[in-house]
């Protein structure tokens, strides 16, 4: 039987001293964040979560995303990722339809969040800082048996609501775990010296599943960018050393017609991955950084990390298995320019 948190708990058995996360000068070991996540869990016990409850969480990539969400599942809660820049009415949909007995959100979205949980008859919590010090500081950590495993419900997705009211994917454990597993293992071939680029939101599927989980499944390390900037972006990839990229071809565009990059702020990345629909304006040209050559992976992935059942439809959404593409080192990344996939995002 298998929770989704034992990803953690397996990769802090194994690299407890090695780097999980890092964010510019903040960093957490696996020992570190293993300890966070026991102690996010006592805190939502302390609130009255219990097995089974569904806890929101409305964080941008900051290390107290990660705490929350392992330290939920790890108290036998149902995590629903939500957008930090939802407003109070979307807010209450979202915890009214899942039925979210609490919602973790960051401060500059407490107000919004507080207005929409008071709607939903939920309980808002305002996250202050990036590693959650000051709030986890009181609480030891929580131990034992979740008591949720296998078969019931981990996450609770919610889809864009493009073709009506968003509709809450419901994600298991064990579909969950062997998301995350054979994408580190078939996709990514990621290990523990490999850093990860968390640009994509955890909120999504791409970057809850092939970012965040499956570093945490290699004992990886992922390195976080809050907010999405090109310049920014490199910086970070050549700072610290990042071997896998993992972005919508909008991000690949922006950092491609920097007019000043320098390849070689690129030189470390082993394997790049991209989602979604190549737009146009970044096929008209090849511009200075497409000069250095790198592996790419083009794949396809569920929509959803799985097959999971929708809860107003409750239907299952059928979902292709994910496959791999590998892609000759010799072409450049130019190819970035005209990189087409089929992942759903």
């Amino acid at each position: 039987m298998a929770n989704l948190s034992s990803l953690l708990e397996r990769a802090a058995a194994g690299q407890p001293d090695h780097i999980a996360l890092r964010m510019d000068d903040l960093t957490l070991t696996y020992a570190r964040l293993r300890e966070a996540a026991g102690q996010m869990s006592a805190l939502l016990a302390a609130h009255g979560v219990r097995p089974g409850d569904r806890v929101g969480i409305m964080l941008p990539n900051v290390p107290a995303f990660p705490i929350s969400f392992y330290g939920a599942l790890a108290a036998g809660a149902v995590v629903v990722p939500m957008n930090p820049l939802l407003k109070s009415r979307e807010i209450a949909y979202y915890l009214g339809d899942s039925g979210a007995r609490v919602v973790l959100a960051w401060h500059a979205a407490a107000g919004e969040a507080a207005k929409g949980a008071a709607d939903a008859g939920a309980e808002a919590i305002a996250v202050e800082t990036p590693d959650l010090a000051g709030s986890l500081a009181e609480f030891v950590p929580a131990t034992g048996d979740p008591g949720r495993h296998d078969q019931d419900d981990a996450v609770i997705l919610y889809t864009s609501g493009t073709t009506g009211r968003p509709k809450g994917a419901e994600l298991t454990h064990a579909g969950l775990v062997r998301n995350a597993e054979i994408t580190a293992r078939t996709l990514l071939k990621n290990h523990a010296g490999d850093v990860t680029m968390g640009c994509l939101p955890l909120f999504h599927v791409f970057g809850l599943t092939c970012g965040l989980n499956a570093a945490v499944a290699a004992a990886g390390t992922l390195t976080l960018l809050p907010r999405f900037d090109p310049a920014r972006a490199l910086e970070i990839i050549q700072r610290d050393k990042v071997t896998i990229f993992e972005g919508v071809p909008t991000m690949y565009a922006a950092m491609l017609h920097l007019p000043r990059a320098d390849p070689a702020m690129a030189a470390t990345l082993r394997v790049c991955v991209s989602g979604g629909a190549s737009p146009a304006s970044s096929r008209k040209s090849v511009p200075p950084l497409a000069a250095s050559n790198r592996p790419m992976r083009r794949c396809r992935a569920p929509a959803h990390g799985g097959n999971p059942k929708l809860r107003t439809a409750r239907r299952s959404i059928a979902a292709s298995p994910f496959r791999r593409e590998p892609l000759s080192s010799q072409r450049s990344m130019s190819y970035f320019m005209k990189l087409r996939t089929s992942c759903e995002i």
